[in-house]
């Protein structure tokens, strides 16, 4: 009787424990969704406006960009290298749209994965292109509270996946 009391306690205090959150570290998630919210406000609005250096505060120094067709692109000069080849190649393009449709955004502590759609419109030489694709991220909590893009890969829907 004693024993199988003494183990009813020991699952009742690892339940409580267990239950307990630690609150003084991580802000609750609704704050954080708020705050992961922020984040994706301020991408697409820099992305419609083509801002590239209000982008580029958006990621960690440690980021990884995964983008299609090309190597992995490390670290934070790097990807400021690639962002002004991209502004090179898009001086003469009007983006006109963009933007996310996330379908899951989950957050584990101080990380938080998130993948969904984009699209965006762009306007050259009086035609208008339209882009679809999926995207996946990885977020990182800074220590203000703000998320910043640790990890990104996306690729382009072809026109079968758009059902063309």
């Amino acid at each position: 009787m004693g024993k199988k009391l003494l183990l009813i306690l020991l699952l009742i205090v690892g339940a409580v424990s267990g239950c307990r959150s630690d609150r003084t570290k991580t802000p609750p998630e609704q704050e954080s969704l708020a705050a992961i919210e922020k984040l994706h406000k301020i991408d697409q609005e820099a992305s419609k406006r083509g801002d590239f250096d209000t982008l580029l505060t958006l990621m960690t120094d440690d980021c990884v960009l995964l983008p299609p067709e090309r190597p992995p692109i490390k670290g934070k000069d790097a990807i400021r290298e690639y962002i002004q080849g991209q502004k090179e190649q898009l001086h003469n393009i009007e983006i006109t749209e963009y933007s996310h449709d996330f379908q899951e955004i989950k957050i584990l502590g101080d990380w938080a994965y998130e993948w969904g759609y984009f699209s965006n419109a762009a306007r050259a030489a009086g035609e208008t292109i339209r882009e679809r694709g999926k995207l996946f991220r990885i977020l990182r909590r800074q220590e203000d509270g703000a998320w910043k893009v640790s990890r990104s890969i996306w690729n382009n829907d072809t026109a079968q996946d758009m059902g063309k």
